[in-house]
């Protein structure tokens, strides 16, 4: 099982990606401030769901080799690129250990929004939403309710904050905030929601 809630969504001119922060063993909660959404450079991010341990290796494996690619290249790694090696690294881990991790990778290729959805063996699909972890049944229906091509950023980001709420309240697996990234043109930029316990 793949635990938490992440989502993402695009928008005309970018896209939103989204996670809770909380990490559960079980029914005990070891962490409330859990990172799950990455900036990997200024046209890509990645929300995750699962463990800890599993996502933030493929995120550190991805960065090393991002950053060798785009030296070598001298330019920057796209979402297609970020998703198509976390596919391999997915796919490799059926043989040595699968990865619990649903990871969503997002921004911005040839100047339009990319969003793709890899699943923990190295499945990869395009989607203009998605949501995974535990709380995906939730978001998704949200997600599927209001979602409309050509949202612009305020819509986009209270439609994400809104499926986020919503799988939140009824997923014990997810809480304890919501952390929001946004690829445009103009660049990324990070928010965070603070939830009150209830």
């Amino acid at each position: 099982m793949v635990l938490a809630t992440a989502l993402g969504l695009k928008f005309k001119d970018g896209v939103v990606l989204a996670a809770d922060r909380r990490v559960s063993y079980g029914t005990f909660i070891l962490s409330k401030s859990a990172r799950k959404v990455f900036l990997i450079n200024d046209l890509v991010g990645i929300s995750t769901a699962g463990l800890p341990g599993d996502f933030q290796e493929l995120v550190d494996v991805v960065r090393f080799n991002l950053s060798m690619y785009e030296l070598d290249l001298d330019k920057k790694a796209t979402p297609t690129n970020v998703a198509k090696l976390l596919s391999l690294l997915l796919y490799q881990g059926r043989f040595r250990g699968i990865y619990y991790a649903e990871l969503i990778v997002g921004g911005l290729e040839e100047d339009r929004p990319k969003l793709l959805v890899l699943d923990p063996a190295g499945g990869l699909l395009e989607e203009k939403y998605v949501a995974v972890g535990t709380g995906a049944q939730i978001a998704t229906g949200i997600l599927e309710r209001n979602y409309k091509d050509d949202l612009d950023e305020e819509g986009a980001l209270d439609l994400a904050e809104k499926a986020m709420r919503e799988a939140i309240s009824r997923d014990a697996l997810s809480g304890d905030g919501i952390d929001l990234l946004i690829i445009t043109k103009t660049g990324a930029r990070s928010l965070y929601i603070p939830l009150k316990a209830s």
